[in-house]
């Protein structure tokens, strides 16, 4: 029984190997994690880059409610099961 995906999707991912979109959070609630990240960036430039950029779940509260958030898991928990573990977060950022 799919928790997030639809039944759509869950054919696409395993034809494809991918899927999207799916929405995990409203749209206020990004622009609220968008603010919190570019606030951290500004106070924090050495945790942007190199190794430091780096499991920062371990460090951040909004890292690790991210990590944490009950709709993005249920979505990956509908492709790989329930047995999930976060071994690492990044940030990869890049300018637009």
């Amino acid at each position: 029984m799919l928790k997030r995906l639809t039944e759509d999707q869950d054919t696409a991912y395993r034809r494809d190997g991918f899927v999207y979109p799916v929405q995990v959070m409203s749209r206020d609630a990004a622009g609220k994690l968008r603010f919190t990240l570019e606030r951290f960036e500004r106070e924090h430039p050495e945790y942007v880059s190199g190794m430091k950029a780096q499991k920062l779940h371990l460090l951040m509260t909004w890292m690790a409610d991210l990590v944490r958030h009950s709709e993005i898991l249920d979505a990956v928990e509908d492709i790989l099961g329930p047995n999930l573990l976060c071994w690492q977060t990044s940030l990869f950022i890049k300018e637009a």
